[in-house]
């Protein structure tokens, strides 16, 4: 504290808040325990030095209190406090001389330091310059903490819509990562039947995408978190040094939240700065619980999906079967038609009973549209509209990232057909990836087209001049954004046959020539088509 601390006397305090109770405790709990005076507003409270302005409820005008206040003469600067702001709000903070700003959850200390340092501001300060300044970063503050509250909630509609646990472990740890700028991020599951803790799943600062894991450990934190259900922030100190969690694995910093399904504890999430002395925050721990509560519906959801996977859809049309099952099939019935029509005499009438609902379930299910494929040409058959929602599931959180909205539309009336699946994947993943880098607002759209191609046109899809495709049934996928444009290397890339393959480089990956080289390699092709305000690239094959 400052010799200025020493010198003024305690500033008195005056609280307002739009729930009374929080009044109450801000005076009761925060204030006067540290020999700040406060008294809550009203006839009775004297002259302030300070402010304090408590904001719950956003509806109407949040500080009309404090409005009042100025238009009866008050001058006294202010503080304000609430969990977000509208942005249409922040100049109300100046013409309402509000000095400081602080963000729900705050600690105490914080908010008495600054009862003390705008204080003293308003002694010795009249410089309109600084009140702009700080005007800035409190705009800023409610610009990055919106932003943080936007991606939050598109990572938890993401993460809950998932059914595969791999995909949901690794999307987790890529958002702590992210929304807390930290160095690493984890997350442990207990193992089902011998709760022992296993790392599953590993982000680091650098790396494009998660890691998969299943390592026993033995982490002293995370066994106090499953025991307690608390979670656990802690700091390197000048004293101590790193924080020491396993042998070998000395950090700067960390939070370890726990995973609940319902009420059972069933994992932590953690994050860690290794090499950075920056520390974690309160804010960060309130991060952090929100995603792992995410977590937690989003396995609990995905176990829900296993349970029912020996249930048969509603909607089934096809079934793919093996050969030996259907001719299985056949072999069942005709066994049973003889015992059925000549051996009444030989068995009770429970059985006959039984023979009859086996041989009639055995006739419905004979019944059953089938296709079959055997193992070798089921490898060789690619659900179009299935690899489009598996790449949007893989990239969303890259789109979501730069504040981009990344879907996949398609029809259910495309057949598998045969192809390259995972060529055919490469180059979805490389051109969508591509998107996301060249477009800075707005969103991204993935289609799936089935077209017949007649003369080298097509009534369904246009297809440009001077391209003239096979006739013949084709599958297509359109990639469309809304960026400005491609660069003229992509064009070129796109349009001639010889140019150099590496050329059109589109970031790190494949260039779009060597993209182009991928595709015709498969028989099919691509075309572009842009507008100023979007962007469309077309790779469409033929079905074999």
């Amino acid at each position: 504290m400052s010799e200025n601390n020493h010198a003024l006397s305690p500033p008195r305090v005056i609280v307002i808040a739009d729930i009374e109770s929080n009044a109450q405790a801000l005076v009761d709990r925060v204030l006067k325990p540290v020999g700040i005076p406060a008294w809550i507003a009203g006839p009775t409270a004297p002259p302030p030095d300070v402010l304090i302005v408590d904001v719950t409820q956003l509806r109407g005008d949040p500080l009309s209190s404090l409005r009042i206040l100025r238009s009866d003469g008050e001058e006294a600067p202010a503080i304000v406090l609430a969990a977000h702001l509208p942005h249409t709000r922040l100049r109300d903070l100046f013409r309402l001389s509000v000095r400081d700003f602080l963000l729900k959850p705050y600690r105490p200390a914080e908010l008495c330091q600054s009862v003390q340092d705008v204080y003293e501001a308003h002694s010795t300060e009249t410089n309109t310059q600084i009140l702009s300044q700080r005007l800035d970063v409190m705009r800023e503050q409610v610009r990055l903490r919106s932003e943080e509250i936007r991606v939050l909630s598109e990572i938890g509609r993401v993460v809950v819509s998932l059914g595969d646990l791999d995909t949901i472990l690794r999307r987790v740890v890529e958002a702590a990562t992210f929304i807390t700028d930290a160095e690493e991020s984890s997350i442990y599951l207990a193992e089902p039947g011998t709760n022992e803790l296993v790392l599953r799943a590993t982000k680091q600062a650098g790396e494009r995408y998660a890691s998969l894991k299943r390592l026993r450990v033995e982490d002293t934190v995370i066994g106090e978190i499953m025991a307690t259900g608390k979670p656990v922030l802690r700091q390197r100190s000048l004293e101590g040094g790193p924080i020491k969690i396993q042998t070998g694995f000395l950090v700067q910093s960390l939070i370890k939240v726990p995973i609940r399904v319902s009420s059972n504890i069933v994992g932590v999430l953690g994050i860690y700065n290794w090499l950075t002395p920056r520390s974690f925050t309160d804010h960060h721990l309130t991060l952090l619980n929100a995603l792992a509560h995410w977590t937690g519906v989003a396995l609990e959801h995905a176990e829900l999906l296993r349970l029912a996977e020996p249930a048969v859809p509603t909607n089934v049309q096809i079934t793919a079967a093996p050969l030996n099952l259907i001719a299985g099939i056949e072999q069942a019935i005709e066994t049973l038609e003889p015992l059925l029509t000549k051996s009444l005499g030989q068995v009770s009438d429970s059985q006959h009973q039984q023979l009859r609902s086996l041989h009639n379930h055995l006739k419905e299910l004979r019944s059953l549209p089938m296709a079959t494929l055997n193992p070798e040409e089921a490898k060789e058959m690619i659900d179009l509209p299935g690899l489009l929602d598996q790449v949007v599931d893989e990239l969303r959180l890259s789109a979501t990232q730069r504040g981009l909205d990344l879907s996949a539309e398609h029809t259910p009336t495309i057949p598998l057909f045969r192809g390259d699946r995972g060529r055919t994947r490469r180059v979805v993943e490389t051109l969508v990836s591509a998107a996301i880098r060249r477009t800075n607002k707005g969103r991204i759209i993935l289609e799936a087209h089935l077209f017949e191609v007649q003369d080298g046109q097509s009534e369904s899809l246009p297809i440009p001049e001077k391209l003239y495709p096979l006739d013949g049934l084709w599958a297509a996928v359109r990639i469309s954004d809304s960026s400005p444009g491609l660069s003229p290397d992509t064009i070129r890339s796109l349009t001639v046959r010889d140019s150099d393959p590496s050329s059109g480089q589109m970031g790190p990956g494949l260039s779009m020539g060597e993209i182009r080289m991928i595709v015709e390699s498969m028989g099919g092709t691509l075309w572009y088509e842009q507008t100023p305000a979007s962007s469309t690239i077309t790779f469409a094959m033929p079905i074999i």
